[in-house]
């Protein structure tokens, strides 16, 4: 398996909390397409893999993610869709399931909600691999206000577990959203440089 999908395969599968994220790769393999050849750019932005697979897709301002990014799986369909301004997460987030990790739910929505600077804000809703609710979370400036966790069948849980839910998830988001800021952070310090005004 190539360096870049192994790691956002390890990435996808932390985010399902079977393994604990890795440090990142090696950059130096892949390939970053930018507007401009300054050392901040800005415009658009394309990470490519080392077999030359989009992987991620945005815009820059001066070296910082902005505006809207695409992440892609290795098949090429979009497995994330979510925003910044100027650097911090800030917009609509969406996820979907990968076909590396739940090949019978693949394209289905995971996750939709949205960011305030850098924080959630407002509902947080996740899905399982079937489409039925797992769980709304209503978030105030990053703080969570109410949690309701279910199962996959739909009965909802004890208050106390689905707080406690939504705290590992959040933490887990967390991880799986820094690991994607650092790996255009090493793009952007180590990957080879194509400029396509």
């Amino acid at each position: 398996m190539k360096t870049w999908t192994f790691t956002f395969a390890l990435l996808a599968l932390s985010l399902a909390g079977c393994l604990t994220p890795p440090g990142l790769n090696d950059a130096s393999k892949w390939t970053i397409e930018l507007a401009s050849s300054e050392s901040s750019p800005s415009g658009a932005c394309r990470i490519y893999d080392e077999s030359h697979r989009l992987t991620l897709q945005g815009a820059l301002i001066s070296g910082k993610m902005d505006g809207t990014w695409t992440l892609f799986g290795s098949d090429g369909t979009r497995t994330m869709v979510w925003s910044y301004r100027q650097g911090v997460r800030n917009g609509p987030v969406q996820m979907w399931f990968g076909a590396f990790s739940y090949p019978e739910a693949r394209g289905r929505l995971k996750l939709e909600g949205s960011f305030t600077n850098g924080e959630y804000d407002g509902t947080l809703t996740r899905y399982y691999p079937s489409g039925a609710r797992q769980s709304v979370c209503v978030y105030v400036h990053g703080v969570l206000k109410t949690s309701q966790s279910f199962s996959p069948s739909g009965e909802e849980a004890p208050a106390a577990s689905a707080s406690k839910q939504a705290a590992w998830e959040l933490d887990r988001d967390r991880i799986y959203l820094s690991l994607i800021e650092d790996a255009v952070a090493r793009a952007l310090a180590q990957a080879h440089r194509e400029v396509k005004p």
